[in-house]
């Protein structure tokens, strides 16, 4: 006679072996998320099922860092070990669940790795701190964010190097980079959201800071023509990745230059929702007639170098103008902060309006004529403490060089604005 037992298909039906050394010793003082990340991992392993850190992260909703430190945390107490599927790629790796019981009563010291210590960072972080390189790094963060690095931060920066391969000069420069963007000063100090930009990076195989500058550089200015495009267009916001695709293939693959871009952007201000794809059959259709970017200055090498001058020349004014409206958008708002106030209420009930209008509910039309009437107070009670204190009311408008064209060389109808052919005039022949 023999015995079997019916195995379930069903893997939410079965169980999960977790050793009682897990749950006494180690579970009690390890982070809740990394308690998730060992035990929703553990089943798997144990159903012999393939499972990446990304889809770990997303079942559990953590951050694809959280559950990288986890592992770490869990490899430094010797209850995983990390096996890497490539030496030069440190994100991807095949996770062991060891033995506990052996790893305590089979000679390790009879006990469980310490994983801390006096100073709060775990032993093998303590390691890597010893070196030169990342004591540096340590220091150089600390000067970036002008505060001192907690024990759990210097842990999390020096898993960095760990974990996703990263060198100590793109890390600081990763701080640097977050201390520059919108809201620097709070974002360089969040080692979670530095970190995002670090793993990024490495994703890339950007691995010299000068491979991160140019890499900045080129998607910056990309990421600038997106924004004047969506703009011309009425839209203000960013671009969805079908559209970044359609317009890459405009500048890469037609060889439109920006000018030509936006003179297709305005023949689609007569329809009623002008759109990427309108603007894209426009292109199109340019390419196979020959127009556009290649025909505009006439064809010739020459021609086309002075276009481009033309238009750097155009990108040059608008981006003064942009500046010298920053400038004064600052000076007011430093003078008169209800201003800003008031600023920041209007660009948030406009969006709220137009949710409104878009939803589609019942009483849609009264909320979107609520706030219609909350933003004409709001504009009185700014036009009131603009004029009350000198400013005029269009201070901070942006003032292009032509309004015409708004520094583009192109007029809302889509013919050549004059002041183009003034431009155009004073670059010389190459």
């Amino acid at each position: 006679m023999t015995f079997k037992k019916e195995r379930t298909k069903e893997y939410y039906l079965g169980d999960t072996h977790v050793e009682n050394v897990f749950v006494n010793e180690m579970m009690p003082s390890a982070p809740g998320d990394y308690v998730k990340a060992y035990l929703f991992a553990l089943m798997y392993a144990e159903l012999g099922l393939i499972m990446r850190n990304e889809e770990v992260a997303k079942q559990l909703g953590m951050e694809i860092e959280d559950v990288l430190k986890a592992w770490s945390y869990w490899e430094e107490l010797g209850v995983i070990r990390k096996h890497y599927e490539d030496p030069e790629n440190r994100l991807r790796y095949e996770v062991e669940f060891l033995n506990l019981k052996a790893m305590i009563y089979g000679g390790r010291n009879g006990k469980p790795k310490d994983k801390s210590n006096a100073d709060g960072l775990s032993r093998g972080v303590r390691d890597l701190l010893a070196n030169e390189a990342l004591r540096e790094l340590c220091r150089d963060v600390e000067s970036i964010v002008g505060a001192p690095l907690s024990p759990e931060d210097m842990q999390t920066i020096a898993s960095w190097s760990e974990d996703f391969g990263a060198p100590p000069p793109v890390i600081a420069f990763a701080f640097r980079h977050a201390s520059e963007r919108k809201n620097g000063a709070a974002n360089a100090r969040k080692t979670h959201y530095v970190g995002k930009i670090v793993q990024d990076w490495m994703e890339k195989e950007l691995r010299t800071v000068e491979d991160v500058k140019k890499y900045l550089e080129e998607n910056d200015s990309r990421r600038s023509a997106y924004r004047r495009v969506l703009k011309a267009l009425g839209m203000a916001r960013n671009a969805t990745e079908e559209e970044t695709r359609i317009m890459d293939r405009w500048f890469d693959a037609l060889g439109f230059d920006m000018g030509t871009v936006l003179e297709a952007c305005n023949r689609s201000s007569g329809i009623n929702s002008p759109n990427i794809n309108y603007v894209n059959s426009i292109l199109n259709d340019w390419a196979e007639k020959g127009r556009g970017a290649r025909s505009a200055a006439g064809r010739t090498s020459s021609g086309k170098k002075r276009m481009a001058e033309v238009q750097s020349l155009y990108e040059e004014l608008r981006e003064k103008a942009e500046r010298e409206a920053e400038a004064r958008r600052a000076e007011v708002y430093d003078r008169l902060p209800e201003v800003k106030r008031i600023d920041e209420e209007i660009r948030r009930l406009s969006v709220d309006r137009s949710k409104a209008m878009l939803s589609g509910a019942g009483n849609a039309r009264g909320d979107a004529e609520r706030l219609n009437r909350k933003l004409g107070e709001l504009r009185s009670e700014r036009a009131v403490a603009m004029t009350e204190n000198g400013f005029r009311l269009d201070y901070m408008d942006i003032r292009y060089a032509c309004k015409d064209c708004k520094d583009t060389g192109t007029r809302d109808d889509g013919t050549r604005c004059a002041c183009f052919e003034g431009l155009f005039a004073r670059v010389k022949e190459a």
